[in-house]
């Protein structure tokens, strides 16, 4: 490669992570700014309280899922054409699961809710995981513009949902709206929704399997990240709930950004046939501390600047937990983004392993710090599992750099 096509394929990685990213931003400022302070408004901190614990719920399932059979087909395709079909047969199955799952939710997650709000959150939670598996249109075929386009959409049906909300009350109806935007943009001008078809029953147990082990290590992450919300809510309440999602609000804004950033990272390291070798994995670990660092500042400081503007009166006593609550939403950040890389490099199981050491030390240190002293050292427990989780990420890297070199060795000495 010349060196001008390398300058030009270093800039179309930028200019794409720059489009991906501020998609999501974008449709995440909608959500953190817009839709979440106007839902505390009208039904008081209890009430964004519940919500966030019913959502947190959903994701487990419909998020995990979701990006499970993205990333399942990100991953095929490396190895050649994937077909449309079979994945959308997938998904079909998994929404039954999913409607199922979120009755269980409307009627047992201990918050109340009418008949219509539990059917709407079933739609919700059904849009959601479709929602997720559509933006493999645009990592498929690296087109990020529109990419942008499509969470640009997502967010347009928020802001019109959150007019339905203030009519009706039904605040599913938010959500709803910019989910079925967003797939309405891909089904028009997009390909992955076509039939393309029949499917041989290999390839569908194929794609299924990919799909469950990925959707093992991404429910357990999910659940970490969304743990917060519903341990809170079960050990302490839904007012905590919220006091720790605006302490962390920064923090996990730039923790939700992994997805698209991710989207990017494996969409070109699915063209990179090399190996990860010990210079590699340490820019890596250096650049994941130097962000980590500089996050940290960064979300510290606009939480002084945002929540007094967007949450005046809950300000005083969410204020003091900024830093240990930012700078564990960025090492949840840099963790994600490093088991990526693991998925293109090294076994698929070891993400599972980064995620049941972070499930481990959640329940042997948060869950009893904050039943026994409460939020402060539940925010100080988590922020240690986040670490933790960081570093088994780093550790395996570093051993699968090690393992591939051993392995290699015993090939050429053979």
């Amino acid at each position: 490669m010349s060196n001008t096509e390398q300058i030009g394929s270093k800039k179309k990685i930028f200019t794409d992570m720059i489009w991906s990213v501020s998609g999501l931003v974008l449709m995440n400022v909608t959500l953190q700014f817009m839709i979440y302070p106007f839902w505390e408004k009208k039904l008081g901190e209890d009430g964004l309280g519940n919500i966030l614990y019913l959502l947190a719920l959903m994701n487990i399932f419909a998020v995990s899922i979701g990006i499970s059979v993205n990333y399942a087909r990100i991953t095929a395709s490396n190895k050649g054409e994937t077909k449309n079909t079979v994945y959308m047969l997938v998904l079909t199955g998994a929404s039954v699961i999913s409607f199922g799952v979120a009755m269980l939710i409307g009627f047992f997650g201990g918050v109340e809710m009418t008949l219509l709000e539990k059917l709407l959150f079933g739609f919700v939670m059904c849009a959601t995981m479709w929602r997720y598996y559509a933006d493999v249109e645009y990592k498929l075929f690296l087109n990020y513009k529109s990419y942008f386009l499509y969470y640009l959409f997502i967010s347009i049906g928020y802001g019109i949902g959150i007019g339905l909300f203030y009519l009706t009350g039904l605040w599913p109806l938010t959500l709803l709206v910019g989910e079925c935007f967003g797939l309405s943009f891909v089904l028009l001008r997009g390909r992955i929704f076509k039939p393309d078809g029949k499917t041989d029953s290999a390839e569908m147990r194929a794609v299924i399997k990919i799909s469950v082990l990925l959707f093992a290590a991404e429910a357990i992450s999910t659940l970490i990240f969304n743990a917060d919300r519903i341990a809170l809510k079960a050990v302490i309440d839904e007012t905590a709930v919220t006091n720790y999602y605006l302490a962390s609000l920064l923090g996990k804004t730039v923790a939700l950004i992994t997805t698209p950033l991710n989207g990017v990272i494996v969409g070109y390291l699915a063209k990179y046939k090399g190996e990860l070798r010990f210079k590699l994995m340490t820019v890596i670990t250096v650049a994941a501390l130097a962000v980590i660092a500089l996050a940290t500042v960064a979300c510290t400081v606009g939480s002084y600047i945002i929540i007094p503007i967007l949450y005046p009166d809950q300000f005083e006593t969410v204020k003091q937990y900024f830093v240990v609550t930012n700078l564990a939403q960025i090492f949840y950040f840099a963790a994600n983004v490093t088991t990526v890389v693991l998925l293109r490099f090294a076994k698929s199981r070891y993400q599972i392993y980064v995620n049941v050491a972070y499930a481990l030390a959640f329940c042997a240190i948060c869950i009893p710090l904050a039943a026994m002293y409460g939020f402060s050292a539940f925010c100080t427990g988590l922020l240690i599992t986040c670490f933790i989780r960081f570093f088994t990420s780093i550790a395996l890297g570093y051993f699968s750099v090690i393992s591939t070199k051993i392995k290699n060795k015993k090939q050429n000495t053979n």
